[in-house]
Parts: C-alpha cells; structure tokens; sequence
C-alpha cells in the first residue's frame, strides 16, 4: 500500500456572513486555493501523454482546450504534473450549477481530461474529500490528488419549491424556503435548527452557558492574537472582491 504525503496547502481568509464575500461565487473560492496550492507545490496542471493518447482522432492533437486556456495561471518553469482527480466538499451546492468541484478545477486552470467531483456530508465534507483522495492513493487509483472544501453561506439562494407548476390559489402564495438553513442547518427528520441541536447537547453533557461563553471567548481571542501576529498569514490566499 502506497504511503500519502500532503505537500501543499492554502485557504482562503474566513468571512462573516454577509461580509465582503458575498458576492463571490463558491466555486471561484475554491478554484483560487486550487490553483495556489498546486504553485506553493511547485507544480503546474499538465496532460499526460497517455491520457492524450486516448484522445478521439477528429479532436486533433492539442496541448490545451479554449476553455483550459482561459483560465491557466501558472508560470512554464514550474514542474507539470497529471493531476489524477479533483475532490470538493460542498454542501450548499443548490444553484451552483453542475458540480461544483468540476467547476472548481476548470477554473484552477487544470485539463477538461481531469476527473472531478463533489461530496456533501454536511460538517466535515472537506476532511471526507481529504480522506476519499488519500483512499485512492493508498489503493492505487491515482497518484496526484488534489482535495479539499468550499463553501460561501451568504452566495446561498433562496428556493421557492411550488413555483414550476403554479401556486393557483394556495395561501401562502409565493413561500420561499432559505437554501442556506434548510439544506446546511435543518435537522430534516425532526425538522429543527442546529442550533437546537447544541442546547440539546449542552443540557445532556450539563456544559453551563457561562463555560460555553467562555470558551467561545478564548477560541476568538487566540483567533485575533494569530491574525495579529501574522501566525496564518502565510496560510491564507488573497481573495480579489469584484
């Protein structure tokens, strides 16, 4: 069994909800930390020539699509590499379009031949695609993996379910549902919010607010110490706010 190494990583800053992000679309998030993970590695997104040898004849012999062309960033002394596959996790995928781990990739700038794609297990889908991308080194599915997560809760939509085959006469009429609770934060089997959830938890375990405070308090204050003393600043990727 093949043994996994991590040699690259980047993250964007973490917003607040509503803040100067907002605007900018999940997958645009993740193909930036894509593309700059790949380069802190020193590395550049390349088609193997097995890969374009399967290529059908009448597609001709080309290095890059239009589409690859577009959107590669990265400077030729940098070492090119076949990146194998591609995984996101994403859970507020509605109205992101087809995949957004695919989406992701093509904007990072890497081949339309590199497989891709999304996985949403609520909390933790970016550890999942992590774990999933390490599997497939250890069982010799891929050699070069690339892996991570992307979200952006305040570019969520709102739904409105009824709307394909008419509201007719039904009051409320037009009733729309918040993406971002009901598919991020909704208990779906007992139908409540997470945070309903943390008070259950809270009374089970006897965790007192005033610790609970405390210990929010502590983990902000550590937060603002690093961000202060540059501790993550060589973690982070500047983000361009259109």
């Amino acid at each position: 069994m093949k043994e996994v190494v991590i040699v690259s990583g980047a993250r964007t800053a973490v917003g607040e909800f509503g803040g100067s992000l907002k605007g900018v679309k999940v997958v645009d998030l993740g193909a930036l930390v894509i593309k700059e993970a790949l380069k802190r590695a020193g590395l550049r997104p390349s088609i193997s020539a097995d890969i374009k040898s399967f290529r059908p004849k009448p597609f001709g012999d080309f290095e890059m699509t239009e589409l690859n062309k577009k959107y590669y960033d990265y400077d030729k002394a940098l070492k090119p590499v076949y990146v194998d596959e591609v995984v996101m996790g994403n859970v507020l995928q509605a109205g992101q379009g087809q995949n957004p781990g695919r989406q992701a990739m093509l904007y990072a700038g890497l081949p339309e031949e590199t497989n891709a794609f999304s996985i949403n297990k609520v909390c933790a889908s970016g550890m999942k695609a992590i774990a999933l991308a390490a599997q497939a080194i250890k069982a010799g599915d891929a050699e070069i993996m690339v892996a991570g997560g992307m979200e952006n809760m305040s570019n969520t939509p709102y739904a409105s379910n009824d709307a394909r085959w008419g509201y007719r006469m039904s009051m409320p009429a037009g009733q729309l549902v918040d993406l971002m609770v009901f598919d991020g934060l909704w208990e779906i089997f007992n139908a409540y919010h997470m945070g309903h959830t943390a008070e259950a938890i809270a009374k089970l375990y006897n965790i007192p607010r005033a610790e609970q405070d405390a210990f929010a308090y502590e983990s902000h204050r550590r937060a603002r110490a690093a961000i202060a003393s540059g501790a993550t600043k060589d973690e982070i990727v500047p983000v361009v706010i259109p």
